[in-house]
């Protein structure tokens, strides 16, 4: 890591960046007169302490390395080929990495095309980066002319996925005097959003030739990439016939997406014009898909770190925590480390997962506590109060997976980023 530059004021920024958190808003401030190391195009690299100066008494930080998520990005780009245009997912909040951080990194990496899924969360993207020229859709469709219009306000594009929204669409638009943005999402399988194939022909015979609507895409969303092919090109092939009937009744020809992180690597032809991508963006693989090349090659981009804050010896046989569910089998040295369910830690990996530690795994035991969880250090005695154990990521020759966090607990990766709690403050 370079050293910071003498010329920024890292103390100063980090307090402006500390009143634009207090106003709910990360890095409004003017990255000119404070060259945030979040937010700022410098390059330059904070200080080492920087979770100090930004928080002076941190209880977990989560780390971000943009420079492998830029990498992710490239390397997914050129998977999918330079012809197709890849939508990051950035919903929520990057999937628990930091939407602005990770948006900030992006748009230096070439991409310009991002999906959040609701309308406050494009708002709040919107704020952050302020001035910074790039597309943004929401996955939630508009529910009232309020909010069509503050869409369009904020430069959001929407989604149809009924005759009813359409109408409306139409409706804001002719009375807000502009032409709105619209991607039109046709239900294959997932029974969630969409127009079905019954439902083509009603929305058909109610298209306007004229309508002040502007179709950027028309897509679907797969059910089981993940798991099943065969249903997933099912899936495909009765989304390219919906697309067909659309087209032949005269819709406009517009860009079609379908895969996103899992399908793309388990069927290659759903690949379109467009990729939607979040998971592998932030070097995670979708369940079941770790030995896939592509994911062989990604690198994780979040590293969560906290400090340990009490150690103790405890004699065999006594009792760890709520629930008395560890017991000492010997002597143990134990840390306790000041992070808890409360900070999107899981209370199901109790006496399940390790921590990494001065490049050593050590194993949780006891119950995981709101805002406490602890660790057997026994055969690390060189650990003092005040060392940094890593939640998540790297540690020297120790790592800890998102991957394998899930599967410890029979979830998905995306449950086990999109928890971590507001108290882990991050950078990049």
């Amino acid at each position: 890591m370079r050293s910071a530059s003498p010329r920024y004021d890292w103390a100063a920024c980090c307090a402006c960046c500390m009143r634009a958190y207090a106003e709910g808003v990360s890095a409004r401030h003017d990255a000119r007169a404070y060259p945030c190391w979040a937010f700022s195009r410098s390059g330059e690299a904070p200080p080492p302490n920087w979770y100090n100066i930004l928080v002076p008494y941190p209880t977990n930080w989560i780390e971000i390395d943009t420079a492998a998520l830029r990498d992710n990005a490239q390397a997914i780009q050129a998977y999918i080929g330079a012809g197709r245009t890849l939508w990051a997912v950035v919903k929520a909040d990057a999937y628990g990495h930091g939407a602005p951080i990770v948006v900030q990194a992006l748009l230096r990496a070439g991409v310009s095309h991002f999906i959040v899924a609701s309308l406050s969360e494009a708002i709040e993207l919107r704020e952050a980066l302020k001035g910074q020229p790039f597309r943004l859709m929401t996955l939630y469709p508009p529910t009232t002319p309020a909010e069509w219009r503050t869409a369009a306000e904020y430069a959001v594009e929407s989604v149809v996925d009924s005759l009813d929204g359409y109408r409306q669409a139409c409706e804001v638009a002719k009375a807000f005097g502009r032409t709105l943005p619209v991607h039109l999402e046709i239900d294959t399988g997932m029974s969630r959003l969409g127009l079905t194939s019954e439902q083509i022909e009603p929305f058909l015979g109610a298209l306007c030739p004229n309508a002040p609507v502007r179709w950027q895409s028309v897509f679907t969303h797969f059910a089981c990439a993940d798991s099943d092919a065969e249903f997933t090109r099912e899936q495909l092939r009765r989304f390219l016939q919906d697309v067909e009937r659309l087209q032949a009744a005269g819709f406009p020809r517009t860009p079609l997406h379908a895969a996103a992180s899992a399908g793309m690597l388990t069927v290659a032809e759903s690949m379109l014009d467009a990729v939607r991508c979040g998971l592998l963006l932030y070097g995670i693989a979708p369940t079941g898909l770790e030995a896939h090349p592509l994911c062989q090659v990604l690198k994780p981009v979040l590293r969560w770190r906290v400090r340990v804050i009490s150690i103790r010896t405890i004699p065999k046989g006594q009792s760890v925590s709520y629930g008395a569910r560890f017991r000492a089998e010997r002597p143990t040295r134990v840390a306790t480390l000041s992070v808890g369910y409360a900070d999107g830690y899981p209370i199901g990996l109790t006496n399940l997962a390790s921590v990494a530690l001065h490049g050593t795994l050590v194993p949780q035991i006891g119950r995981v506590c709101m805002d406490m969880l602890m660790v057997d250090i026994t055969d690390l005695p060189q650990t003092r109060v005040g060392d940094v154990a890593t939640l998540i990521g790297r540690d020297g020759d120790a790592e800890v997976r998102v991957e394998t966090l899930a599967r410890l607990l029979g979830t998905t990766p995306h449950e086990i980023t999109t928890r971590l709690g507001k108290r882990a403050h991050r950078g990049g």
